[in-house]
């Protein structure tokens, strides 16, 4: 099953899950009511659970494109590094879209610290479970 996996995500483009994974996150963070009127809110923080959630997920989707392009073999720590940097950033530069968009968005510096603790805590996973995971044996 994991090879039948394996090679349904190669024959993808090897860009493709981190930009459809971008543009959600886009669209939900930049859209003036991307639920419409639905507010999620299923306990205090929940938005900050799901900001860590979704860069979380995006790190994950750019170390996989990444993994994909070099033949499944082991990332090197300093793209692991700077892709968690660049989903950091991406996190602060949608905050100061939200800002001055001016689309009943705002600026909150806890959706920062909430993205880049997903982005970094999903790229600990990454590291834990692809110690031999991925490699081609």
């Amino acid at each position: 099953m994991l090879k039948k996996g394996r090679k349904t995500l190669e024959k993808l483009p090897p860009w493709i899950l981190t930009a459809v994974t971008t543009a959600v996150i886009l669209w939900l963070t930049l859209s003036p009511k991307p639920l419409g009127d639905v507010s999620p809110m299923l306990f205090p923080g929940f938005d900050k659970v799901a900001h860590a959630m979704m860069f979380g997920f995006l790190t994950l989707m750019v170390l996989l494109d990444r993994c994909r392009y070099i033949g499944w073999k082991r990332l090197k720590w300093g793209f692991i590094i700077i892709a968690v940097a660049g989903v950091c950033l991406l996190g602060v530069v949608i905050e100061f879209l939200q800002k001055d968009m001016e689309l009943g968005r705002s600026f909150e510096g806890g959706d920062i610290i909430a993205d880049s603790s997903g982005s970094i805590i999903f790229a600990l996973i990454w590291i834990l479970l692809s110690s031999d995971g991925f490699r081609k044996r």
